[in-house]
């Protein structure tokens, strides 16, 4: 039961940090270069035009890097900013426990001249490290570039902790970790070649008006404004050409990042992710209607979100209505948003990695993602249990 009124609790009031100098004073602890971004894909078309920069430097074509390996479970931010710039996108595979498949890609770069890879700790359960340790000894002329947007607010681990990290580059989004309307982190071994572009943008401007209006609209519960501020971030997600032009991030994200309360996102994602992931865990249907993966170790790791597969297998034969017959994971997802409970879909993509991957064709196909963040608290998340288990049971 959600508890609303009864005595005041002690609310702990915790130091503000400021992530930029948190960010950056441990990118420069590693002898890093740190620049700060528009977003994630500008923070990719960064480095890659910093690559292509760099390889003019060779005089032989073939010694220049223009070859990139990429998860086949990436959406089309982390392709598009090699793609616009001429790289040639090879996909490689996954295991079904979401890691890389090692030998499957030491394969791919053993006899590129240049190779850059992405590699990316999915959800804080796959971690790169002795991977990256692997592909550097298998190639060791291949550029690494790791995304951490999933583990950014620990950058003392993905920049190596007591050791020092093997990527050439680390990028990462920040704004889909809380309520800044741009944000997103490119760090280098070396410095980097170009700066970035400055000034004011749509995508910035558009996403603060929209952030402005949801607040309204949550508290006054306006239909209108909930429509329009969804068209406005529609259109500033529309107003990004495919990280072509990177941007660097505009100072009203930079002012809330430099006084943020970070050890209340933590600490609230950690405890929402335990609470979810337990009540989940313990339903009747989990291992039949849906799979959990491996449980992120919350004391070293603050979870981004919690990921699920679906069996529409097992829920079609288990139906008990004929809509349940034909359920998907689209229409799932659909009536628990009537229901309140919005699990967002990541990721849809391309045919070509789907050729490549059956793990990462079904994943997308039937995953969903719980979220866990700072904005909820544990009543929240046993709620969003109650909510899915009672859905399963209708369909």
């Amino acid at each position: 039961m959600y508890e609303i009124g009864s005595e005041f609790n002690f609310e702990k009031i915790n130091d503000r940090t400021d992530f930029i100098e948190l960010l950056s004073h441990e990118a420069e602890k590693k002898n890093r270069y740190i620049e700060f971004l528009r977003c994630g894909r500008d923070a990719i078309g960064f480095v890659a035009d910093d690559i292509i920069a760099r390889s003019k430097t060779f005089d032989d074509d073939a010694d220049r890097a223009s070859k990139v390996f990429i998860p086949a479970l990436s959406c089309d931010s982390m392709v598009k900013p090699f793609e616009v710039r001429g790289f040639e996108v090879v996909f490689y595979r996954l295991n079904e426990d979401l890691s890389v498949d090692k030998d499957y890609l030491e394969e791919l770069i053993a006899f590129e001249k240049r190779p850059v890879v992405l590699v990316m700790n999915l959800f804080g359960i796959t971690d790169t490290g002795a991977l990256s340790q692997s592909l550097k000894a298998k190639n060791e002329n291949t550029i690494l570039i790791e995304d951490v947007t999933h583990i950014i607010t620990e950058p003392e681990n993905f920049l190596g902790g007591e050791g020092e990290s093997l990527s050439d580059y680390h990028v990462g989004s920040i704004r889909k970790w809380l309520g800044v309307p741009d944000g997103a982190v490119a760090i280098s071994k070396s410095e980097f070649v170009m700066g970035a572009l400055t000034g004011e943008t749509d995508f910035s401007v558009l996403r603060a008006q929209a952030m402005e209006e949801k607040t309204r609209y949550l508290d006054n519960g306006d239909q209108n404004l909930k429509t329009h501020f969804r068209a406005l971030l529609s259109e500033a997600e529309d107003s990004l050409n495919d990280g072509l032009d990177p941007y660097i991030m505009s100072d009203l994200s930079a002012d809330y990042l430099s006084e943020m309360d970070l050890d209340n996102l933590q600490h609230r994602r950690r405890v929402n992710y335990d609470t979810l992931y337990k009540a989940l865990k313990e339903l009747p249907l989990c291992g039949k209607a849906f799979k959990l993966y491996d449980k992120v170790d919350t004391d070293a790791q603050t979870p981004f979100m919690l990921q699920i597969v679906l069996d529409i297998d097992f829920m079609q034969r288990s139906a008990i209505t004929d809509e349940g017959k034909s359920i998907t994971r689209d229409m799932f997802e659909r009536k628990l948003a009537e229901n309140g409970l919005y699990a967002p879909v990541l990721w849809p993509i391309y045919d070509e990695a789907r050729a490549v991957c059956k793990v990462a064709s079904d994943f997308s196909d039937n995953m969903l993602a719980f979220w866990i963040d700072q904005r909820y608290s544990r009543f929240d998340m046993e709620n969003v249990a109650e909510i899915f288990a009672d859905t399963l049971s209708k369909i």
